[in-house]
Protein backbone atom coordinates (compact mmCIF):
# COMPACT_ATOMS: atom_id res chain seq x y z
CA UNK A 1 0.00 0.00 0.00
CA UNK A 2 1.12 3.43 -0.66
CA UNK A 3 2.30 5.79 2.17
CA UNK A 4 2.38 3.20 4.86
CA UNK A 5 4.73 1.46 6.72
CA UNK A 6 5.02 -2.83 6.86
CA UNK A 7 5.59 -4.13 10.34
CA UNK A 8 7.45 -7.07 10.04
CA UNK A 9 10.07 -6.65 13.52
CA UNK A 10 7.18 -5.80 15.45
CA UNK A 11 7.55 -5.43 19.20
CA UNK A 12 4.55 -5.39 21.43
CA UNK A 13 4.73 -3.60 25.11
CA UNK A 14 2.08 -6.30 26.95
CA UNK A 15 2.57 -9.58 27.61
CA UNK A 16 -0.46 -11.98 27.01
CA UNK A 17 -0.80 -12.31 30.43
CA UNK A 18 -0.88 -7.88 30.49
CA UNK A 19 -3.17 -7.99 27.65
CA UNK A 20 -5.75 -10.19 29.26
CA UNK A 21 -5.71 -8.74 32.86
CA UNK A 22 -6.46 -5.47 30.89
CA UNK A 23 -9.52 -6.95 29.03
CA UNK A 24 -11.47 -8.23 32.71
CA UNK A 25 -10.46 -5.16 34.15
CA UNK A 26 -12.00 -3.15 31.23
CA UNK A 27 -15.43 -5.60 31.13
CA UNK A 28 -15.09 -5.42 35.17
CA UNK A 29 -15.63 -1.56 34.93
CA UNK A 30 -18.10 -1.97 32.16
CA UNK A 31 -20.44 -4.43 34.41
CA UNK A 32 -19.86 -3.07 38.02
CA UNK A 33 -19.34 0.88 37.54
CA UNK A 34 -20.65 0.83 34.27
CA UNK A 35 -20.52 4.74 31.61
CA UNK A 36 -22.79 7.48 31.69
CA UNK A 37 -24.38 7.49 27.95
CA UNK A 38 -26.46 10.68 27.87
CA UNK A 39 -27.92 9.54 24.53
CA UNK A 40 -31.91 9.03 25.13
CA UNK A 41 -31.49 6.76 21.53
CA UNK A 42 -28.42 5.32 23.29
CA UNK A 43 -30.14 3.95 26.41
CA UNK A 44 -33.02 2.96 24.67
CA UNK A 45 -31.04 0.42 22.29
CA UNK A 46 -28.62 -0.54 25.43
CA UNK A 47 -31.85 -1.45 27.93
CA UNK A 48 -33.75 -3.49 25.25
CA UNK A 49 -30.55 -6.35 24.80
CA UNK A 50 -30.41 -6.52 29.38
CA UNK A 51 -28.12 -3.43 30.14
CA UNK A 52 -28.93 -1.88 33.37
CA UNK A 53 -29.90 1.62 32.98
CA UNK A 54 -30.07 4.46 35.34
CA UNK A 55 -32.54 6.88 33.73
CA UNK A 56 -31.49 9.27 36.30
CA UNK A 57 -27.41 9.48 36.42
CA UNK A 58 -27.56 8.26 32.60
CA UNK A 59 -25.20 5.49 34.28
CA UNK A 60 -25.63 2.05 32.08
CA UNK A 61 -23.93 -1.00 33.29
CA UNK A 62 -22.90 -3.17 30.32
CA UNK A 63 -22.60 -7.52 30.90
CA UNK A 64 -19.68 -8.65 29.56
CA UNK A 65 -21.54 -11.12 27.41
CA UNK A 66 -23.03 -8.15 25.71
CA UNK A 67 -19.92 -6.78 24.92
CA UNK A 68 -17.84 -9.14 23.21
CA UNK A 69 -20.57 -10.26 21.36
CA UNK A 70 -21.07 -6.61 19.67
CA UNK A 71 -16.95 -6.82 19.76
CA UNK A 72 -17.61 -9.69 16.78
CA UNK A 73 -19.98 -8.02 15.09
CA UNK A 74 -17.55 -4.91 14.26
CA UNK A 75 -16.68 -4.81 10.27
CA UNK A 76 -12.94 -6.15 9.89
CA UNK A 77 -12.07 -5.29 6.31
CA UNK A 78 -11.92 -1.60 6.98
CA UNK A 79 -10.71 0.41 4.33
CA UNK A 80 -9.97 4.61 4.43
CA UNK A 81 -10.59 5.14 0.88
CA UNK A 82 -8.54 8.04 -1.03
CA UNK A 83 -10.10 10.14 -3.09
CA UNK A 84 -8.03 8.22 -5.51
CA UNK A 85 -7.51 5.07 -5.49
CA UNK A 86 -3.67 5.02 -5.40
CA UNK A 87 -3.86 6.60 -1.75
CA UNK A 88 -6.34 3.83 -0.85
CA UNK A 89 -5.29 2.70 3.14
CA UNK A 90 -6.36 -0.72 4.18
CA UNK A 91 -6.27 -1.03 7.83
CA UNK A 92 -5.13 -4.84 7.66
CA UNK A 93 -3.41 -5.20 10.83
CA UNK A 94 0.12 -5.31 9.32
CA UNK A 95 0.75 -1.91 8.04
CA UNK A 96 0.86 1.69 10.00
CA UNK A 97 -0.98 4.64 7.87
CA UNK A 98 0.84 7.96 9.36
CA UNK A 99 -1.86 10.84 9.91
CA UNK A 100 -1.47 14.03 10.82
CA UNK A 101 -2.74 15.70 13.53
CA UNK A 102 -6.02 17.53 14.07
CA UNK A 103 -7.42 21.14 14.93
CA UNK A 104 -5.23 22.89 15.87
CA UNK A 105 -5.74 26.39 16.69
CA UNK A 106 -2.59 28.02 15.74
CA UNK A 107 -0.28 28.78 12.77
CA UNK A 108 3.30 29.21 12.18
CA UNK A 109 2.92 31.54 9.18
CA UNK A 110 5.53 29.85 6.46
CA UNK A 111 6.59 33.23 5.33
CA UNK A 112 5.75 36.27 8.11
CA UNK A 113 7.14 34.06 11.20
CA UNK A 114 3.51 35.14 12.83
CA UNK A 115 2.26 32.60 14.95
CA UNK A 116 -1.36 33.32 14.75
CA UNK A 117 -4.78 32.18 14.60
CA UNK A 118 -5.34 29.75 12.02
CA UNK A 119 -7.32 29.99 8.97
CA UNK A 120 -9.13 28.31 5.60
CA UNK A 121 -5.61 28.83 4.33
CA UNK A 122 -3.66 27.03 7.00
CA UNK A 123 -5.81 23.80 6.19
CA UNK A 124 -5.55 24.29 2.70
CA UNK A 125 -1.61 24.12 2.88
CA UNK A 126 -0.86 21.67 5.29
CA UNK A 127 -3.25 19.61 3.56
CA UNK A 128 -1.52 20.42 -0.12
CA UNK A 129 2.25 19.52 1.60
CA UNK A 130 1.31 16.40 3.51
CA UNK A 131 -0.38 15.19 -0.04
CA UNK A 132 3.21 15.02 -1.07
CA UNK A 133 4.92 12.92 1.78
CA UNK A 134 5.67 10.01 1.56
CA UNK A 135 6.03 9.39 5.07
CA UNK A 136 2.14 10.32 5.41
CA UNK A 137 -0.90 8.46 4.72
CA UNK A 138 -4.20 9.57 6.19
CA UNK A 139 -5.20 13.42 6.31
CA UNK A 140 -6.66 14.00 9.49
CA UNK A 141 -6.49 18.44 9.31
CA UNK A 142 -3.76 20.00 11.11
CA UNK A 143 -5.99 23.00 12.30
CA UNK A 144 -9.57 24.73 11.62
CA UNK A 145 -11.06 27.62 10.20
CA UNK A 146 -10.85 30.24 12.71
CA UNK A 147 -11.53 32.86 10.34
CA UNK A 148 -14.47 31.86 9.73
CA UNK A 149 -17.95 32.02 11.73
CA UNK A 150 -17.92 28.68 14.09
CA UNK A 151 -21.36 27.06 12.57
CA UNK A 152 -19.34 26.90 9.14
CA UNK A 153 -16.21 25.76 10.24
CA UNK A 154 -16.47 21.86 9.37
CA UNK A 155 -18.11 23.22 6.14
CA UNK A 156 -14.48 25.11 5.12
CA UNK A 157 -12.17 23.20 6.73
CA UNK A 158 -13.48 19.89 4.90
CA UNK A 159 -13.18 21.85 1.46
CA UNK A 160 -9.76 23.15 2.18
CA UNK A 161 -9.17 19.33 2.11
CA UNK A 162 -10.63 18.01 -0.38
CA UNK A 163 -9.27 20.30 -3.07
CA UNK A 164 -5.89 19.81 -1.54
CA UNK A 165 -5.43 15.91 -1.03
CA UNK A 166 -6.10 13.02 -2.59
CA UNK A 167 -5.73 11.30 0.61
CA UNK A 168 -8.43 9.94 3.01
CA UNK A 169 -9.45 12.30 5.30
CA UNK A 170 -10.28 11.65 8.68
CA UNK A 171 -12.45 14.43 10.33
CA UNK A 172 -13.30 15.44 14.15
CA UNK A 173 -15.03 18.60 13.85
CA UNK A 174 -18.71 17.01 12.98
CA UNK A 175 -20.28 16.93 16.66
CA UNK A 176 -23.17 17.53 16.13
CA UNK A 177 -25.85 16.08 13.85
CA UNK A 178 -26.58 18.81 11.93
CA UNK A 179 -22.76 18.97 10.89
CA UNK A 180 -22.66 15.53 10.02
CA UNK A 181 -24.91 16.02 7.76
CA UNK A 182 -23.50 18.84 5.90
CA UNK A 183 -19.84 16.69 6.02
CA UNK A 184 -21.70 13.72 4.48
CA UNK A 185 -23.13 15.75 1.45
CA UNK A 186 -19.91 17.96 0.92
CA UNK A 187 -17.89 14.33 0.61
CA UNK A 188 -20.80 12.84 -1.59
CA UNK A 189 -20.34 15.56 -3.88
CA UNK A 190 -16.59 14.77 -4.36
CA UNK A 191 -17.89 11.11 -5.28
CA UNK A 192 -20.89 11.44 -7.22
CA UNK A 193 -23.28 10.83 -4.52
CA UNK A 194 -24.37 9.29 -1.37
CA UNK A 195 -24.41 6.22 -2.71
CA UNK A 196 -20.95 6.18 -4.03
CA UNK A 197 -19.67 7.44 -0.96
CA UNK A 198 -21.30 4.56 0.78
CA UNK A 199 -19.46 2.05 -1.45
CA UNK A 200 -16.16 4.17 -0.93
CA UNK A 201 -16.20 6.83 2.54
CA UNK A 202 -13.50 9.53 1.54
CA UNK A 203 -14.22 10.67 5.08
CA UNK A 204 -14.28 9.18 8.22
CA UNK A 205 -16.09 10.09 11.59
CA UNK A 206 -14.27 10.82 14.89
CA UNK A 207 -16.22 11.26 17.86
CA UNK A 208 -14.89 11.07 21.66
CA UNK A 209 -16.06 10.07 25.12
CA UNK A 210 -15.23 11.92 27.89
CA UNK A 211 -12.98 10.43 30.29
CA UNK A 212 -13.47 9.28 32.72
CA UNK A 213 -16.68 6.98 32.02
CA UNK A 214 -18.89 9.59 29.90
CA UNK A 215 -20.42 9.58 26.78
CA UNK A 216 -21.74 12.55 25.96
CA UNK A 217 -25.45 12.26 24.02
CA UNK A 218 -24.70 14.89 21.37
CA UNK A 219 -21.71 13.80 19.96
CA UNK A 220 -23.06 10.50 20.01
CA UNK A 221 -26.21 10.48 18.32
CA UNK A 222 -23.96 12.43 15.28
CA UNK A 223 -21.85 9.24 15.44
CA UNK A 224 -25.25 7.64 14.88
CA UNK A 225 -26.14 9.58 11.82
CA UNK A 226 -22.30 9.58 10.39
CA UNK A 227 -22.69 5.53 10.76
CA UNK A 228 -25.84 5.71 8.94
CA UNK A 229 -24.31 7.28 5.94
CA UNK A 230 -21.87 4.35 6.26
CA UNK A 231 -18.80 6.24 7.36
CA UNK A 232 -15.78 4.70 9.87
CA UNK A 233 -16.20 5.68 13.39
CA UNK A 234 -13.04 6.51 15.20
CA UNK A 235 -14.19 6.21 18.91
CA UNK A 236 -11.13 8.93 20.35
CA UNK A 237 -10.89 8.46 24.18
CA UNK A 238 -8.35 10.40 26.54
CA UNK A 239 -8.08 9.16 29.43
CA UNK A 240 -5.17 11.42 31.36
CA UNK A 241 -2.98 9.13 33.57
CA UNK A 242 -3.18 11.11 37.17
CA UNK A 243 -6.03 13.34 36.28
CA UNK A 244 -8.79 11.60 34.24
CA UNK A 245 -7.62 8.14 34.79
CA UNK A 246 -5.31 5.98 37.12
CA UNK A 247 -2.39 7.13 37.64
CA UNK A 248 -1.05 4.12 36.39
CA UNK A 249 -0.63 3.76 32.70
CA UNK A 250 -2.32 -0.23 32.86
CA UNK A 251 -5.37 1.72 34.70
CA UNK A 252 -5.46 4.56 32.12
CA UNK A 253 -5.46 1.91 29.23
CA UNK A 254 -8.34 -0.09 30.87
CA UNK A 255 -10.88 3.01 31.14
CA UNK A 256 -9.66 3.93 27.77
CA UNK A 257 -10.73 0.16 26.71
CA UNK A 258 -13.77 -0.12 28.37
CA UNK A 259 -15.14 3.35 27.25
CA UNK A 260 -14.14 2.28 23.89
CA UNK A 261 -16.18 -0.81 24.05
CA UNK A 262 -19.07 0.59 25.41
CA UNK A 263 -19.11 3.04 22.44
CA UNK A 264 -18.57 0.33 19.79
CA UNK A 265 -21.78 -2.12 21.49
CA UNK A 266 -23.69 0.83 20.97
CA UNK A 267 -22.81 1.31 17.69
CA UNK A 268 -23.30 -2.03 16.40
CA UNK A 269 -26.44 -2.31 18.14
CA UNK A 270 -27.85 0.44 16.36
CA UNK A 271 -26.07 -0.37 12.75
CA UNK A 272 -24.50 -3.64 13.11
CA UNK A 273 -21.07 -4.28 10.71
CA UNK A 274 -20.32 -0.64 11.22
CA UNK A 275 -16.49 -0.09 10.77
CA UNK A 276 -15.01 1.43 14.02
CA UNK A 277 -11.64 2.25 15.08
CA UNK A 278 -10.52 2.07 18.42
CA UNK A 279 -8.76 5.39 18.51
CA UNK A 280 -6.78 7.34 21.56
CA UNK A 281 -4.85 9.64 23.00
CA UNK A 282 -3.66 8.73 26.65
CA UNK A 283 -1.07 11.01 27.64
CA UNK A 284 -0.13 11.91 31.67
CA UNK A 285 -0.39 14.84 33.37
CA UNK A 286 2.92 16.56 34.50
CA UNK A 287 2.48 16.89 38.14
CA UNK A 288 5.12 19.95 38.20
CA UNK A 289 3.01 21.74 35.88
CA UNK A 290 -0.23 20.55 35.57
CA UNK A 291 -0.23 20.53 32.13
CA UNK A 292 -0.90 17.36 29.28
CA UNK A 293 2.57 15.86 29.13
CA UNK A 294 1.76 14.80 25.11
CA UNK A 295 5.61 14.23 24.32
CA UNK A 296 6.63 11.77 26.86
CA UNK A 297 7.11 7.88 26.51
CA UNK A 298 4.54 7.40 28.62
CA UNK A 299 2.15 8.55 25.55
CA UNK A 300 3.91 6.15 23.29
CA UNK A 301 3.38 3.06 25.42
CA UNK A 302 -0.28 3.94 25.95
CA UNK A 303 -0.58 3.98 22.55
CA UNK A 304 1.04 0.89 21.96
CA UNK A 305 -0.87 -0.94 24.61
CA UNK A 306 -3.74 0.49 23.61
CA UNK A 307 -3.57 -0.67 19.96
CA UNK A 308 -2.42 -4.42 21.21
CA UNK A 309 -5.82 -4.29 23.09
CA UNK A 310 -8.00 -2.89 20.17
CA UNK A 311 -6.10 -5.70 17.85
CA UNK A 312 -6.96 -8.40 20.85
CA UNK A 313 -10.45 -7.60 20.38
CA UNK A 314 -10.29 -7.83 16.66
CA UNK A 315 -10.52 -4.09 15.93
CA UNK A 316 -7.77 -1.44 14.15
CA UNK A 317 -6.02 1.44 15.99
CA UNK A 318 -5.89 4.95 15.90
CA UNK A 319 -3.29 6.49 18.39
CA UNK A 320 -1.63 9.54 19.12
CA UNK A 321 2.05 9.67 18.41
CA UNK A 322 4.71 12.55 16.90
CA UNK A 323 3.85 14.83 19.81
CA UNK A 324 5.76 17.11 21.22
CA UNK A 325 5.10 20.06 23.41
CA UNK A 326 7.94 22.22 22.13
CA UNK A 327 6.98 25.15 20.92
CA UNK A 328 9.77 25.12 17.76
CA UNK A 329 10.98 22.19 15.77
CA UNK A 330 13.95 22.11 18.13
CA UNK A 331 15.80 18.91 19.84
CA UNK A 332 13.19 18.79 22.41
CA UNK A 333 10.25 18.48 19.33
CA UNK A 334 12.56 15.80 17.91
CA UNK A 335 12.97 13.60 20.80
CA UNK A 336 9.36 14.07 22.16
CA UNK A 337 7.98 12.96 18.18
CA UNK A 338 10.39 10.00 18.04
CA UNK A 339 9.60 8.36 21.88
CA UNK A 340 6.19 9.08 21.51
CA UNK A 341 6.09 7.69 18.05
CA UNK A 342 8.57 4.78 18.02
CA UNK A 343 6.60 2.22 20.33
CA UNK A 344 3.18 2.24 18.79
CA UNK A 345 4.75 1.80 15.01
CA UNK A 346 6.63 -1.32 15.98
CA UNK A 347 4.00 -2.18 18.29
CA UNK A 348 1.71 -2.33 14.72
CA UNK A 349 -1.25 0.66 15.01
CA UNK A 350 -2.94 0.59 12.12
CA UNK A 351 -2.95 4.92 12.33
CA UNK A 352 -0.79 6.91 14.16
CA UNK A 353 -1.67 10.53 14.03
CA UNK A 354 0.71 13.46 15.12
CA UNK A 355 2.66 14.77 12.99
CA UNK A 356 3.09 18.62 11.83
CA UNK A 357 1.50 20.15 14.89
CA UNK A 358 3.82 21.70 18.18
CA UNK A 359 2.34 22.59 21.77
CA UNK A 360 0.83 19.34 22.08
CA UNK A 361 -0.84 19.78 18.87
CA UNK A 362 -2.12 23.32 18.90
CA UNK A 363 0.14 24.91 16.41
CA UNK A 364 0.94 23.67 12.98
CA UNK A 365 4.14 24.70 10.98
CA UNK A 366 4.53 23.07 7.55
CA UNK A 367 8.33 22.33 7.88
CA UNK A 368 7.08 20.40 10.98
CA UNK A 369 5.55 18.33 8.44
CA UNK A 370 8.30 17.45 6.20
CA UNK A 371 10.80 16.95 9.28
CA UNK A 372 7.82 14.40 10.64
CA UNK A 373 7.79 12.72 7.72
CA UNK A 374 11.04 11.78 7.23
CA UNK A 375 11.54 10.60 10.77
CA UNK A 376 7.82 8.51 10.09
CA UNK A 377 10.08 6.76 7.33
CA UNK A 378 13.24 6.64 9.47
CA UNK A 379 10.67 4.67 12.43
CA UNK A 380 9.51 2.50 9.42
CA UNK A 381 12.44 1.19 8.02
CA UNK A 382 13.44 -0.42 11.87
CA UNK A 383 10.05 -1.05 11.58
CA UNK A 384 10.89 -3.78 8.51
CA UNK A 385 13.89 -5.24 10.26
CA UNK A 386 16.10 -7.24 8.50
CA UNK A 387 15.12 -9.68 5.55
CA UNK A 388 16.82 -12.84 5.74
CA UNK A 389 16.77 -14.96 2.40
CA UNK A 390 19.34 -16.33 -0.04
CA UNK A 391 18.65 -13.17 -1.56
CA UNK A 392 19.36 -10.84 0.82
CA UNK A 393 22.71 -12.97 2.57
CA UNK A 394 24.11 -12.30 -0.89
CA UNK A 395 26.83 -15.14 -0.39
CA UNK A 396 27.23 -15.57 -4.61
CA UNK A 397 27.68 -11.93 -4.89
CA UNK A 398 30.11 -12.13 -2.42
CA UNK A 399 32.09 -15.09 -3.70
CA UNK A 400 32.03 -13.07 -6.89
CA UNK A 401 33.77 -9.93 -5.81
CA UNK A 402 36.52 -11.64 -3.83
CA UNK A 403 38.74 -10.19 -1.06
CA UNK A 404 39.23 -6.64 -0.65
CA UNK A 405 36.76 -5.06 -3.44
CA UNK A 406 33.64 -3.06 -3.27
CA UNK A 407 30.48 -3.52 -4.24
CA UNK A 408 29.32 -0.09 -6.06
CA UNK A 409 29.53 -1.72 -9.27
CA UNK A 410 26.98 -4.90 -8.85
CA UNK A 411 23.87 -5.25 -10.23
CA UNK A 412 22.54 -6.71 -6.99
CA UNK A 413 23.66 -3.32 -5.10
CA UNK A 414 21.48 -1.34 -8.05
CA UNK A 415 18.55 -4.05 -7.17
CA UNK A 416 18.71 -3.18 -3.77
CA UNK A 417 19.85 -0.27 -1.59
CA UNK A 418 16.81 1.95 -2.62
CA UNK A 419 14.78 -1.10 -0.67
CA UNK A 420 17.86 -1.92 1.89
CA UNK A 421 18.62 1.62 2.79
CA UNK A 422 16.78 4.56 4.08
CA UNK A 423 17.41 7.34 1.84
CA UNK A 424 16.39 10.84 3.82
CA UNK A 425 15.24 13.82 1.56
CA UNK A 426 15.94 16.86 4.34
CA UNK A 427 18.47 14.86 6.22
CA UNK A 428 22.18 16.59 5.69
CA UNK A 429 24.97 13.62 5.36
CA UNK A 430 27.63 15.59 3.97
CA UNK A 431 30.92 16.46 5.56
CA UNK A 432 31.33 19.68 7.82
CA UNK A 433 33.25 21.45 4.72
CA UNK A 434 30.70 20.44 1.95
CA UNK A 435 27.54 21.65 4.81
CA UNK A 436 29.34 25.06 5.03
CA UNK A 437 29.65 25.56 1.12
CA UNK A 438 26.14 24.84 0.78
CA UNK A 439 25.34 27.53 3.82
CA UNK A 440 25.44 25.90 6.54
CA UNK A 441 21.22 25.43 6.75
CA UNK A 442 19.66 24.04 9.90
CA UNK A 443 16.97 21.60 9.73
CA UNK A 444 14.02 24.00 9.69
CA UNK A 445 16.05 25.81 6.61
CA UNK A 446 16.35 22.32 4.37
CA UNK A 447 12.50 21.25 5.67
CA UNK A 448 11.52 24.86 4.50
CA UNK A 449 13.01 24.46 1.34
CA UNK A 450 11.43 21.31 0.70
CA UNK A 451 7.97 22.90 1.40
CA UNK A 452 9.10 25.40 -1.09
CA UNK A 453 9.55 22.73 -3.83
CA UNK A 454 6.14 21.17 -3.26
CA UNK A 455 4.42 24.48 -3.54
CA UNK A 456 6.57 24.69 -7.11
CA UNK A 457 6.36 21.51 -7.79
CA UNK A 458 3.33 19.30 -6.43
CA UNK A 459 0.13 18.70 -8.22
CA UNK A 460 -2.90 17.74 -6.77
CA UNK A 461 -5.83 15.94 -8.74
CA UNK A 462 -8.71 18.43 -9.17
CA UNK A 463 -11.80 17.71 -7.09
CA UNK A 464 -15.17 17.86 -8.76
CA UNK A 465 -16.21 21.63 -9.46
CA UNK A 466 -19.50 20.54 -6.87
CA UNK A 467 -18.01 20.62 -3.80
CA UNK A 468 -17.55 24.16 -4.46
CA UNK A 469 -20.70 24.68 -5.27
CA UNK A 470 -21.65 22.54 -2.42
CA UNK A 471 -19.75 24.06 0.40
CA UNK A 472 -20.76 27.62 -0.86
CA UNK A 473 -24.65 26.25 -0.54
CA UNK A 474 -23.95 24.75 2.76
CA UNK A 475 -22.32 28.07 4.32
CA UNK A 476 -24.94 30.46 3.02
CA UNK A 477 -27.62 27.58 4.38
CA UNK A 478 -25.71 27.86 7.80
CA UNK A 479 -25.21 31.11 8.20
CA UNK A 480 -28.66 32.19 8.03
CA UNK A 481 -29.47 29.56 10.47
Amino acid sequence: MANSIPVRWRREVLKKDGEQRIRYAALEILEVTGIAVRSEKAQKLLGAVGCVVDKKSAVVKFPPSLVEEMAKKNDRSVTFYGRTRKNDARLDFEHVHVCSDGNGTEAMDFDTRERRSSRKEDVAKSAFVADALKGHGINWPNVTSQNVPQGTRHIHDLQATLENTEKHVTLATDTTVWEVQDVVELAAAAVGGKEELRKRPIISSIHTSSSPLQIEGEGLDAGLVAADAGLPICFYVMPGPGSTGPVTLAGSVAIGVAEALAGNTIFQLHRPGTAYVFSCGIANMDMRTATRAGGGPEHGLTSAAYSQMAHMFGFPALVGGFVSTSKWPDQQAAYEKFASAVTPILAGADMIAGIGLLEDCRTVWLEQLVIDSEMSQIIGRMAQGIEVNDETLAVDVVNKVGVGKDYLGQRHTMNHFKTEHFIPVITDRSSWDTWVAKGSKSLIQRAGEEVKRIFKEHTVEPVRSEVSETATRLVQKRTKA
